[in-house]
């Protein structure tokens, strides 16, 4: 049985929280929904004032929180998660209108956070370490950074916004969350509910124009952002950074490739290389980009392919066996659009859906596979971020690797064969913060997440992750 909730939290109106109170403001935005294009409800937007009241009343909570035990905090973070299980059901259908993805994969994606939140709370504290010699000791601690600044993706607006909550406050830190203007409605809620467990100031939510993230990765009194987006926003973040030398964890964008070996079981593997690709609709910074098959299995690879792909039914989030729903926002399906219209003007061919896309109620886009497209052609050198991936044929494995490292991105990529001492000498060459073997992507609380390249700096999530909201410091101390 799910817990009580402790207030009733009225799931149509929107504030942002500072210090501990909802906030409203003169101005306002919109998120959309994507399946329909219509508003959705009122946002305040946060002004300068907003900013200074919110970063004062972190730096306040910060100073006192830090000075609690780890068990403390653990033990907050447990209400925090009994508190946040009941209320499930209500973020799942916020979620859905704001994102637009099948009820299915939203409420997995507001569970998901109940697990990633046991698992941290369960960590130990990272363990000093020490030197000692005849003349001295030294001891090197890990402590709690200060305030941090969360700014967070529209793709996955809840699990990236916990997934950076959770590790910050556990560490010690008080944190701002900073939700996309595209999708703020879950955040916002979430960072409301967490004021029933947290002291005022801890957490903390600021949603905004194109003003607020800069006005906090600028701020001289937040210690470090966490930013999850795009790589080229990712590198104005880390500029606007350097004028107060912050720290920053960048996660962004990924071109991720997928190498398929000739001994692989073609009708088990085929389905989950193409949910790999299509699942949120190619909306996923981990989601395969490049499709490398052997040629001895080429074409009929891509015919499972092709008959799987052909099955994903496309529909608004409450219909029955959706699998895949629309586009986000209108910015991303312009630019997905591109993608289908530069590989129709070059010809290339669609053995998966067709070279045009059709405007409709909603911001769906029918998923689609071009098979063997060029190396320089943009399918393959850019990340597309929407539901098309090119399939490529591949004979020397060396080759292969270096065709799957033949971009400015290292975020993900996968390996799938029999042949599993194949596999590991495959991945092991790899360059992308992670790599999956014999299944597509699937990032865990227990490991760092984090990309190589331009896909990003630093890490999070993992015992590994904690150590990027904490710093440490060197006591040396002689006889």
């Amino acid at each position: 049985m799910a817990p009580s909730k402790l207030t009733t939290v009225d799931f149509n109106t929107f504030a942002n929280i500072v210090n501990g109170e909802p906030r409203s403001a003169k101005n306002k935005y919109n998120g959309i929904d994507p399946t329909t294009k219509e508003k959705l409800w009122d946002v305040p937007v946060a002004s300068k004032e907003d900013v200074e009241d919110a970063v004062r009343a972190a730096n306040e909570a910060y100073r006192k929180w830090s000075k609690k035990s780890w068990e403390e905090r653990q033990e907050a973070l447990n209400r925090f998660k009994d508190l946040y299980a009941s209320y499930v059901d209500d973020l799942t259908e916020l979620l859905l209108k704001e994102v637009g993805r099948p009820k299915c994969f939203s409420e997995l994606e507001i569970k998901s956070c109940l697990a990633f939140t046991d698992w941290h709370m369960k960590l130990s504290q990272p363990e000093p370490e020490q030197y000692e010699d005849d003349e001295k000791t030294i001891t090197t601690r890990f402590l709690p950074l200060g305030v941090v600044a969360a700014i967070c993706p529209w793709n996955y607006p809840v699990t990236l916004s916990v997934g950076k909550i959770v590790p910050a406050v556990l560490a010690g830190n008080a944190i701002i969350v900073k939700p996309s203007p595209f999708t703020p409605y879950s955040a916002l809620k979430v960072v409301e509910i967490a004021q029933q467990v947290f002291p005022p100031g801890l957490v903390q939510a600021l949603g905004g124009d194109d003003k607020l993230g800069p006005a906090l990765v600028a701020h001289p009194d937040i210690q470090i952002v966490s930013f999850t987006g795009s790589i080229a926003t990712g590198k104005k973040v880390m500029a606007a950074a350097a004028s107060t030398l912050k720290r920053v964890t960048l996660e962004l964008g990924g071109n991720d490739p997928c190498i398929i070996l000739p001994d692989v079981d073609i009708a088990k593997t085929a389905p989950q290389v193409a949910l790999g690709a299509f699942l949120n609709s190619g909306q996923i910074c981990v989601a395969i980009k490049r499709i490398y098959i052997h040629k001895d299995i080429y074409r009929p690879f891509v015919d499972a392919l092709i008959s799987f792909t052909e099955q994903l039914k496309i529909g608004t989030p409450k219909g029955e066996n959706v699998m895949l729903g629309p586009l986000q926002n209108e910015m991303q399906y312009e630019k997905v659009k591109t993608f289908f219209e530069d590989s129709k003007k070059n010809g290339y061919k669609f053995v998966a859906g067709t070279d045009n896309v059709e405007e409709g109620k909603g911001y769906f886009i029918k998923p689609a596979i071009i098979d063997n497209p060029p190396n320089d052609s943009k399918i393959v050198t850019e990340e597309p971020f929407g539901p098309i991936v090119p399939c490529q044929p591949w004979e020397d494995e060396a080759e292969v690797i270096a065709r799957a490292n033949n971009t400015k991105a290292g975020l993900a990529a996968s390996v799938f064969g029999k042949d599993l001492e194949r596999c590991e000498r495959i991945a092991n060459q790899i360059e992308s913060g992670s790599v999956f073997i014999n299944s597509f992507a699937k990032p865990r609380p227990m490991a760092i997440f984090g990309g190589m390249k331009e896909s990003g700096i630093g890490g999070e999530w993992g015992k590994l992750g904690m150590l990027s909201f904490m710093i440490p410091q060197a006591i040396h101390r002689y006889k």
